[in-house]
């Protein structure tokens, strides 16, 4: 059974808008995901945690009941209500942040999926439940009559049907495409790789923005190519280091999210953009523009991608991943002729094919029937309103030394504050508390005097964004509060 002391620990704020029960359910979820509850532990009964809380019984059997639902608890008349068997295994028990490179958070990432009542603020991913399966599955079912084509080995470019409607979906952000000109690849991050292995020798220099998508780090250290980090502010690239790199270096391309980059969130000014695509002319450079977030606008629609800008120095890419399911790995590049002569062939050279037939050809009935155009209105307001709910709970909860960018669409939002925390304490406490996030240290190629995170609003509710940050923002406090203590100001800040 929960100690004494521990059953005091749960703190309700009859202040704020959350139900009782929904605050109830959320701490007791964090405890089992630190591992403070194992699996087997007894938890108090309805009326005696009622009477110690000061709330109603059915207060609590409500969060009991929410527990429940969700696998977390168990409940057995005569014996009484237990955290579940540990089928799967606790934070404490998986190792993590051993190594802060990229690939190490990347692994990272997806062991956390594993653990039970986390509030994973790590994963820049949709939510699992706003799926749109039902839709996905007729669109599945309408090509049984065709199974004996849709089960075999697919064009290594891409399915044609599919490779036509990616076309129509283009043509509407303002980018003319013929379907002869896409590449269909298994997920985003196989058309980044692709680009690289077909622009670049080892030890060849590529520029990439600080921070930058953390799975493209990882494909740079895999193919050992040297980044050339170009700082970014409120409008974009730092338009004066770039030219100073390009002035400098000779490097292969550069790789570029200016719609709702991944991590900070944000989305490129219009004269940032026209100015980065100049450059690109004057200096001969290749742009790989990464799109992967562009339906997920919250604000405004998104721009017009870049490559509507200049065809002949911008290599477009994006996926489904973000927009639709990640599980059906489908990812797409919009190259230049003589680009997309050498991505076909290194394709082909790895992969018979593309993704499976039949998942594309799926896809492609989804988007040419409207599904896609309907799901995004559904999911887009409910995205919203979890963006809101975090920049809301960290507003009134972060201290004043913690800074945050204010996402205009895709799933991240980036927070740095002075360095309270060596590298990867942060990470470490908030694990501690049952909260993963990304940390900074993963998306960055120089070190900096301030600590950094990613904290990502799509994969969760928003009752898990407010419980998280207000796991997080003591954390800070608390470190603040301890090396003022022992350090002089001068040498935190």
């Amino acid at each position: 059974m929960l100690e004494p002391k521990s059953r005091h620990d749960l703190k309700l704020n009859r202040r704020r808008t959350q139900a009782l029960y929904r605050q109830i359910a959320e701490q007791i979820k964090t405890r089992i995901a630190s591992g403070e509850l194992p699996g087997g532990t007894r938890l108090p009964p309805i009326r005696t945690l009622a009477a110690e809380l000061g709330v109603t019984r059915l207060t609590v059997q409500n969060a009991y009941r929410e527990l429940q639902a969700e696998g977390l608890i168990e409940a057995t008349v005569g014996r009484g209500t237990f955290v579940g068997p540990e089928t799967h295994p606790s934070l404490l028990h998986l190792h993590l942040g051993e190594r802060l490179t990229p690939m190490g958070v990347l692994h990272d990432v997806h062991k956390v999926q594993q653990v039970r009542g986390v509030r994973n603020l790590a994963l820049a991913s949709p939510d699992p439940h706003l799926f749109p399966t039902e839709e996905f599955w007729a669109s599945l079912e309408a090509l049984h009559p065709q199974g004996s084509e849709v089960f075999q080995y697919g064009p290594v470019i891409g399915d044609p049907h599919l490779r036509l409607a990616i076309s129509g979906l283009l043509a509407q952000r303002g980018l003319e495409a013929q379907a002869e000109e896409v590449l269909i690849t298994v997920g985003g991050l196989q058309g980044l790789a692709l680009t690289a292995r077909v622009l670049c020798q080892p030890g060849d220099e590529v520029i990439i923005e600080q921070p930058t998508y953390l799975g493209f780090l990882n494909i740079l250290h895999t193919l050992k190519l040297r980044p050339l980090p170009v700082p970014l502010d409120e409008q974009g690239p730092s338009l004066r280091h770039l030219e100073a790199l390009l002035k400098k270096h000779r490097p292969r391309f550069y790789y570029t999210l200016p719609n709702f980059h991944n991590p900070t969130g944000m989305c490129f000014a219009p004269e940032r953009r026209q100015a980065l695509v100049d450059l690109a002319i004057r200096y001969g450079l290749t742009l790989v523009e990464d799109d992967t977030y562009a339906h997920l606008a919250y604000d405004m629609p998104p721009p017009p991608p870049l490559r509507a800008l200049d065809r002949s120095h911008v290599l477009y890419l994006s996926s489904f991943s973000k927009v639709l399911m990640p599980g059906l790995r489908i990812g797409f590049v919009l190259a230049p002729s003589k680009l997309l002569e050498g991505l076909l062939a290194l394709h082909s050279a790895s992969d018979i094919c593309g993704p499976p037939l039949l998942l594309q050809r799926a896809t492609a009935r989804f988007i040419q029937q409207g599904g896609l155009e309907r799901h995004l209105r559904k999911v887009v307001p409910i995205y919203r309103e979890r963006r809101d709910t975090l920049l809301d709970a960290l507003r009134a909860q972060m201290p004043r030394s913690v800074r945050w960018t204010q996402p205009k669409g895709g799933f991240s939002c980036w927070l740095s504050l002075p360095a309270y925390f060596p590298p990867g304490g942060l990470y470490q406490a908030a694990l501690q508390r049952g909260v993963a996030i990304t940390p900074g240290e993963a998306f960055l190629t120089q070190t900096q005097d301030h600590t950094h995170m990613r904290l990502c609003f799509g994969y969760q509710g928003s009752e898990a964004l407010r419980e998280g940050v207000a796991q997080l923002a003591p954390l800070m406090r608390e470190q603040a509060a301890r090396l003022t203590h022992t350090t002089p100001i001068a040498e935190v800040l």
